[in-house]
């Protein structure tokens, strides 16, 4: 008996430090929807994990219909692993990025772009972070799809703006929460707009 009251307890507390948030937002070009996203952070002691996934489909010189996920996990808010895909009729990619205790060893292959150089410095900042907590001018930020490194720099609107590969991406927000961002894509800039 005394063992299935522990056992209880114990399980009770591990549900009330597991938190998990999530978010909806809609994907649009030019005012007309293309897409769902959703934003997922769930918190266990001293890990974190957050998922991005998308399904969009747009027009690309023919119909492209895009599934895209991204998983980045934190231990004791460094960010120690991270793995992106997407899967297209247009063809498949894959990054992932892994902290081994020195530095980050990078594997990224995406749209006409691939990058294998490591990253040095710990990383606390990422663009599926960014859905769950507004930065702060000058931080460092992961671009997990790419495999780099951008700061971050304050805008007018309460936004935020980081360059990835010659693309600018720009963040806005409302009392801490992500509400819009306008993303340049070397395939087709988009917009994602949260869903109240």
């Amino acid at each position: 008996m005394l063992s299935l009251l522990l056992f209880a307890f114990t399980f009770q507390i591990g549900n009330a430090q597991n938190l998990t948030n999530e978010r909806d937002y809609e994907v649009s070009v030019l005012g007309f929807k293309i897409g769902e996203m959703t934003a997922n952070r769930s918190k266990s002691g001293d890990s974190t994990v957050y998922k991005v996934k998308s399904a969009v489909s747009f027009w690309f010189f023919g119909k492209v219909n895009v599934d895209f996920n991204v998983d980045t996990r934190l231990l004791n808010n460094q960010i120690v692993w991270s793995r992106s895909f997407s899967t297209s009729n247009k063809g498949d990619f894959r990054s992932e990025l892994k902290w081994n205790g020195q530095f980050y060893t990078v594997d990224a292959a995406t749209y006409k772009f691939e990058n294998k150089k490591p990253i040095n410095d710990p990383l606390y900042l990422s663009g599926s972070m960014l859905f769950f907590h507004e930065p702060k001018g000058g931080e460092n930020s992961l671009a997990e799809v790419y495999g780099l490194v951008s700061k971050v720099k304050k805008i007018e609107n309460n936004g935020y703006e980081v360059t990835i590969n010659g693309n600018t991406n720009k963040y806005y927000y409302k009392n801490g929460v992500m509400v819009l961002a306008e993303m340049e894509s070397p395939i087709k800039n988009y917009v994602i707009k949260l869903v109240e």
